[in-house]
């Protein structure tokens, strides 16, 4: 088996869990994407970097997006090959894969999707970020766990955030694990609290039993996490941390 699968492959496991979308609804999503400005996580074969980006046009046959985190001359999308896209609603996941056909700068096309998967039942309205922020997660005394945060809740006690983070075929994640969490921000401001694993999802997977593979398996975890606070002020110190940062409704 090489050294890294698809991101077919690694949305296969991801998917199986979530409801196909009837053909009929998928031009209404796709549509809310762009209206609600909802930034999406990109993935791709053999990057170890998630890309976000925003839906700024829509045709019968192509998606343009702007992509919000590229650096100066990344020949990421000018390579073709398949993508991985993840969007976060306030009350649903959505996900689907397309082809990357054409890129200009910060300006990237992909395939319209043939596809698309959608995961309800979110306890708390989630927002996205209007600027990237960063996690780091310091699980146990052995590891530090980085990565890049999605969107955030806001459900007083039960609020919490979803992580994206590169698991390269080593890492272990456990539900109900606790760890110290530190966000930070583009302008190098932090908050500092703790969060407790609620759950992980591997995009990665292969059309063999997991038993039947041999040596590592390379992708993206998305992890999911309520924040743990000791007290109203740790609630309301996060608040005002995240103030100007969240997508409005």
């Amino acid at each position: 088996m090489p050294d890294s699968l698809s991101v077919e492959e690694r949305a296969e496991l991801l998917f199986s869990a979530w409801d196909s979308v009837a053909e009929s609804n998928i031009p209404d999503l796709l549509f809310a994407l762009r209206s609600n400005g909802t930034s999406i996580s990109l993935f791709k074969d053999q990057i170890q970097q998630m890309f976000t980006a925003q839906v700024t046009h829509l045709t019968a046959q192509s998606i343009q997006l702007a992509l919000q985190n590229v650096r100066p001359g990344d020949q990421s999308f000018q390579t073709g090959g398949k993508v991985l896209c993840i969007g976060y609603g306030k009350d649903y996941s959505m996900g689907f894969m397309a082809d990357a056909t054409a890129a200009d700068g910060n300006t990237t096309h992909i395939s319209y999707p043939k596809a698309v998967h959608l995961r309800k039942g979110r306890m708390h309205e989630r927002f996205a970020l209007k600027v990237p922020i960063s996690a780091q997660w310091n699980k146990d005394a052995q590891e530090v766990v980085f990565g890049d945060v999605m969107d955030i809740s806001l459900g007083g006690f039960l609020g919490g955030m979803n992580v994206a983070t590169f698991n390269d075929g080593t890492r272990t994640f456990r539900r109900g694990e606790i760890g110290q969490v530190i966000l930070t921000k583009p302008d190098g401001q932090q908050w500092l609290g703790s969060a407790e694993l609620r759950h992980s999802n591997l995009i990665t997977s292969d059309n063999r039993p997991l038993d039947d593979i041999i040596g590592p398996i390379k992708g993206f975890s998305l992890l999911g996490f309520a924040f743990i606070f000791d007290g109203s002020e740790k609630a309301l110190s996060l608040e005002q941390f995240l103030d100007g940062t969240l997508e409005s409704t």
